[in-house]
């Protein structure tokens, strides 16, 4: 969306797009090479109307190693990720960050319906059997996407 070079070509892309929401995005950057592009991102804030929107209820240290090595993994203090909370892919500070975006943050709602997708009871056993018991919605949930789209 930047008018800002990047990779040696400018996209100005805030010329198409009118809003963006983002849903449970890492925006916070943190170490290693997989957030330089949100370091380059957070240099200025977005150019459109934007919507950060985060999720809660699921706590690095109780959801399965999945949630606590995302969350640490989008760590910038080099945290373990135990102590967060967020949607059980992205700690909520990271969810919000992006600078100059609206914020929103759903209460009890996680970031995707792993029960829903091969593999997931396998990568994500915890948050699977969490959305197939039904406690809990996802941000493309009925309801939910009325509150953020």
């Amino acid at each position: 969306l930047s008018s800002r070079g990047y990779g040696g070509k400018t996209y100005n892309g805030s010329k198409y797009v009118r809003s963006l929401v983002t849903l449970g995005t890492p925006h916070a950057a943190a170490p290693g090479p997989a957030f330089e592009g949100v370091s380059w991102v957070n240099q200025e804030d977005v150019p459109v109307r934007a919507l950060s929107v985060a999720g809660t209820g699921f706590k690095g240290g109780e959801w399965g190693s999945l949630t606590q090595g995302a969350y640490a993994f989008c760590c910038p203090d080099g945290s373990d990720g135990t102590l967060y909370d967020g949607d059980g892919v992205t700690p909520i500070f990271s969810s919000l960050a992006m600078p100059g975006s609206e914020q929103l943050v759903l209460e009890d709602v996680s970031h995707f319906c792993w029960s829903d997708v091969f593999g997931g009871n396998f990568f994500a056993p915890e948050l699977a059997d969490d959305y197939k018991s039904g406690r809990r919605p996802w941000y493309g949930s009925d309801g939910i996407v009325e509150q953020w789209a």
